[in-house]
């Protein structure tokens, strides 16, 4: 499962944090990309906050924007003034072999994993799988900071 991908908790977990990179540094201000999953906007700025403390110094998140969201991209998003049936119903078309990809690959790497862990395995087998269940990544934090000396 590690080779074809990432692995993802079963259940609904906390937020996990898989990566974070420094995209610009240019004090006092920083641009941060998160990966991560089940997050909220809130974590994602106790995160910065978190940061912040551990550096001895404060930073405050001035905004959070989610670049990626499963399968879907920044691409896939639509403009306000696209907020209209025909706009959505095309969105929707051209997302729908994506998304069955996305949903067998997700389905097969399942079925894979239960025949891994053999008849007598005892796992939670409620609720839909967690790779259809709310899989975020991406996601980028700007944020200020003040640095002591």
């Amino acid at each position: 499962m590690a080779v074809k991908g990432l692995i993802r908790p079963m259940n609904k977990s906390p937020m996990l944090v898989t990566g974070i990179r420094c995209l610009r540094f240019a004090p006092p201000e920083f641009l941060l990309e998160v990966q991560c999953m089940n997050e909220t906007q809130k974590q994602l700025r106790s995160l910065v906050h978190e940061i912040g403390l551990e550096l001895k110094t404060t930073a405050v998140c001035s905004h959070v924007r989610r670049t990626r969201d499963g399968c879907f991209t920044l691409d896939d998003a639509l403009l306000r003034t696209q907020w209209n049936l025909n706009s959505i119903q095309d969105a929707m078309q051209a997302a729908a072999p994506r998304v069955a990809a996305e949903l067998e690959k997700n389905l097969r790497l399942r079925l894979g994993t239960q025949q891994l862990q053999g008849p007598g395995w005892q796992g939670d087998n409620e609720g839909p799988s967690p790779a259809l269940e709310g899989r975020t990544a991406g996601g980028a934090a700007v944020g200020k900071g003040q640095s002591c000396s």
